[in-house]
């Protein structure tokens, strides 16, 4: 009986140890031999999968997007029960507190762990890459761009909320507005963490404070 090889599984393995010796070496250290030692391999396996150092490296780029993606998705439940594909986020059904959803999302930029601390340092190092690869700028891009629509929706859920309360004056910052800065604060809370100049239970209150002022903004007139 043909043995059954899953090859996905193994170019996820190959990328796992590509994260390993980016974050442990850098960029600059990745060769197919060193790749092929972190996962205990040959360098046939490696280049099998791989035809250049380039095509690995930006493989790695696009897993560490699709983790990503995967966690956000998490938060997305069918609210109809039927399988019609009519998605919302888990903080606009069922009477959940949209700004749990909205502290959840923000905070799960903050490396608080080992795991997280290498998928931070790995991406970080990707997003320096970005600047003179044009492969790697379009992913981080495009990342960007879809992590500053999946804040605003939920921002954008906060507002509605505080709006029906009576909590939102009309004049409040657009939910656009309000998620670019939300982002670009915990991006850099993220940086801090990883610097060791803040600690994550600092850098969570930071955000929970800024969250708490966009729950409960009023109109300056």
């Amino acid at each position: 009986m043909p043995k059954i090889v899953d090859h996905a599984a193994r170019r996820t393995e190959i990328v796992h140890a590509l994260w390993l010796v980016i974050y442990t070496r850098g960029i600059d250290a990745v060769t197919f031999r060193a790749v092929a030692d972190a996962a205990e391999i040959s360098i046939g396996r490696v280049q099998h999968y791989f035809p250049s150092r380039e095509a690995l490296v930006l493989e790695g780029c696009r897993q560490l997007v699709a983790g990503a993606e995967i966690d956000d998705e998490a938060e997305l439940v069918d609210e109809a029960g039927d399988g019609s594909g009519e998605m919302e986020e888990a903080g606009d059904v069922a009477g959940a507190d949209p700004v749990d959803a909205l502290r959840t999302f923000v905070r799960a930029f903050i490396p608080a762990g080992e795991a997280m601390r290498v998928g931070a340092s790995v991406w970080f190092t990707y997003v320096a890459k970005a600047v003179g690869d044009p492969l790697i700028a379009e992913i981080v891009v495009d990342n960007d761009r879809r992590t500053a629509e999946a804040a605003a929706r939920r921002v954008a859920r906060v507002l509605a909320r505080g709006s029906e309360a009576g909590q939102v004056a009309v004049g409040a910052e657009p939910a656009t507005e309000a998620a670019v800065r939300l982002v670009a604060l915990a991006k850099g809370l993220a940086q801090d963490v990883m610097l060791e100049v803040r600690t994550p239970e600092a850098a969570y209150g930071i955000l929970d404070r800024e969250i708490a002022g966009i729950a409960t903004a009023s109109a300056q007139d």
